[in-house]
């Protein structure tokens, strides 16, 4: 009865110890995620971009930028062509340099960065979609997807299945073996995300993804960025008109003539900073708003191998 007894009262206290080390290693867990999603990815402040190369009156497509992007921030920078976002994102990119102001990405300071430092953050750290798709014309479909990864060491037994789950998520699943000349544009479109986001990095800057989707494919390309911000604590930034865009994104923030207008939370949150003093005011409208869908575009994609300036 005493041996029994006994045995209850240890197996009670195992168990009690057991629920504690899992409600224990459940907190943690909670308080690390917690943590890493108010992890400041970007930090801009007083970013200032002129362009007075070949044209005989400077043009200044960003004027001081004061902007913070937590990790795991859906957001979407809104403006008319030429409100400076997608200057911004090539600077966020390390794609060019900023005239005046402080850049900080990823932790690393871009306005002291090397060349070498700047393309390795690249290559490690950040996913493009680019307006022109940039996408390598000898190479299939899956080859074009796996490219980044193989640059990145990722082995093939690895890549591929990695490269193929993506494609068959966006539709592209029977398409694998095509190259770039054999697919529409709105495919291309694709290709261009999956390659983006295959390799998983921590920073996506996508300038105007849904471009040339229509409304099922733009839907389903949203989707899926959401599921990887969730799942892997991607973060997401967008240039974009497309108003189905706006309505996923958990941020929108307007740019008119290189200066931030407005910065909306969604979904309850507020504000995360106003609009910079002077700035003229924000349009009582989204842009938008009045095109149809899908609408996403400005136009054609320019050619060119980096993003267009807008």
């Amino acid at each position: 009865m005493t041996t029994a007894r006994a045995t209850k009262t240890a197996t009670a206290t195992a168990t009690t110890t057991a629920t504690a080390e899992t409600a224990a290693t459940a907190a943690t867990a909670a308080t690390t995620t917690e943590a890493a999603m108010g992890e400041v990815l970007v930090q801009c402040r007083g970013l200032t971009k002129v362009f007075d190369g070949q044209s005989a009156v400077a043009v200044h497509a960003l004027r001081g930028i004061d902007l913070e992007v937590g990790a795991g921030e859906f957001l979407a920078l809104v403006g008319p062509s030429g409100s400076g976002k997608t200057t911004l994102l090539n600077l966020v990119g390390a794609l060019d340099a900023p005239t005046a102001g402080a850049l900080r990405v990823l932790d690393r300071d871009l306005t002291k960065a090397t060349r070498a430092e700047r393309a390795r953050l690249r290559l490690d750290s950040i996913g493009f979609v680019f307006q022109a798709y940039n996408l390598v014309a000898v190479l299939t479909t899956l080859e074009n997807v796996e490219f980044v990864l193989e640059l990145q060491g990722v082995p093939a037994a690895e890549r591929r299945p990695r490269a193929r789950q993506v494609l068959e998520e966006l539709g592209l699943g029977d398409l694998m073996h095509r190259r770039p000349k054999e697919l529409s544009g709105g495919q291309q479109q694709r290709v261009a995300v999956a390659r983006a986001v295959a390799a998983r990095p921590r920073l996506v800057l996508a300038d105007e993804p849904t471009a040339n989707l229509d409304t099922e494919n733009a839907t389903l390309l949203m989707a899926m960025m959401r599921r990887l911000r969730d799942e892997h604590g991607m973060t997401f930034v967008f240039s974009t008109h497309d108003t189905l865009v706006m309505e996923h994104a958990a941020r929108v923030v307007r740019l008119r003539d290189g200066h931030i207008v407005a910065d909306e939370r969604r979904n309850g949150g507020a504000a995360a900073s106003p609009a910079r003093p002077g700035a003229p005011a924000a349009p009582a409208a989204p842009e938008a708003a009045a095109e149809a869908r899908p609408g996403a575009g400005p136009g054609a994609p320019a050619a060119g191998g980096g993003l267009a300036r807008g």
